[in-house]
């Protein structure tokens, strides 16, 4: 399966390259979301999906609508090997680009090749998005949360860690997404696939939260992790008795 994925993958980008423009247009005669696109052009040009996944994801944010963005995200998605992003992107192009362009097409052929088709009825579905209420199959869902410890805040007392999202179910298997934070602070994970997912908090080397979660199609989920679902004792993180809060001005206070 792995070697249909990358040979697909191949395909794209070839069509991506034969269909991009010899030249661009003036840096100034460009929109935000439009020099963003250029940029991750310019990474996947350099074999660099990492950052062209940044940029267009970034690009994606300022102009959602656009479909080669969207088509570009799934394609450097497909180069890492981040098989449920690449489909996410790439069903929503089928939702909604022209049906004879090139960017359909080649979605299409991606889809039908690693077996990830929407079903009839998700067809249906996006047909009727247009209805008050109704959500697109396709649509990645987003993580939001805050990390709770007693007496503790970034300025009081800084303690840094990773947050990783990790897939929990077949679906989400190959999903995996890094991230430093700070205890004390708020989180955020966008343009994840539905699905279960795991949240694991690391602070050197400690695992103070391993938590479970389900991300809907276009909603949001929350999570808040807090001392009381964490294994590690309040004790672990107790904010320096000699390094109080800020304190506040007389006319602050009036």
């Amino acid at each position: 399966m792995r070697r249909i994925v990358l040979l697909a993958a191949g395909l794209l980008l070839g069509t991506a390259c034969q269909q991009a423009p010899t030249s661009h247009p003036p840096v100034s005669s460009l929109s935000p979301s439009e020099q963003l696109k250029v940029e991750g052009d310019a990474f996947m040009a350099k074999g660099d999906y990492g950052n062209a996944v940044e940029k267009y994801r970034q690009a994606t944010d300022l102009a959602p609508a656009a479909i080669s963005t969207r088509f570009a995200l799934g394609a450097a998605y497909s180069f890492l090997e981040k098989r449920p992003e690449a489909i996410v992107q790439f069903r929503w192009v089928l939702s909604h680009a022209d049906a004879s362009s090139p960017e359909y097409q080649d979605a299409h052929r991606w889809l039908t090749r690693v077996g990830a088709l929407a079903a009839p009825t998700a067809v249906t579905e996006s047909s009727q998005k247009g209805r008050p209420g109704s959500l697109d199959a396709s649509t990645p869902g987003r993580l939001v949360g805050k990390t709770e410890w007693p007496g503790v805040t970034p300025q009081r007392n800084l303690i840094k860690g990773t947050l990783s999202l990790v897939g929990d179910e077949p679906v989400t298997q190959d999903v995996r997404r890094d991230r430093a934070f700070r205890l004390g602070d708020a989180y955020e994970f966008k343009d994840v696939p539905a699905g279960r997912y795991r949240v694991v908090a690391v602070i050197d080397g400690t695992t103070v939260w391993d938590e479970k979660v389900t991300v809907d199609h276009g909603k949001d989920a929350s999570l808040t992790l807090s001392q009381a679902t964490s294994p590690v004792p309040a004790s672990k993180f107790a904010p320096p008795a000699d390094k109080p809060d800020a304190q506040i001005s007389p006319e602050s206070s009036k």
